[in-house]
């Protein structure tokens, strides 16, 4: 008996947790997005790059970043 409503308090906690890193990734990537978005407005009128260039460019800026 107890070990059944420890288990279902477990999966109501993960549950919750799965719903706040859900929620926070999706607002964090709505801030990001507005940031790259930014970013390869930048780089296109200081570089004058294409989209597609200012594009690739910040991805391997971003992908190097994150190997580290």
């Amino acid at each position: 008996m107890i070990i059944a409503l420890i288990a279902a308090t477990w999966d109501e906690i993960r549950q919750n947790i799965r719903n706040r890193r859900n929620k926070r990734s999706n607002d964090e990537l709505i801030k990001l997005n507005g940031l790259q978005e930014q970013s390869i407005s930048i780089l296109q009128k200081r570089y004058g790059y294409t989209r597609e260039q200012a594009t690739s460019e910040l991805h391997k800026h971003y992908s190097k970043a994150r190997l580290r």
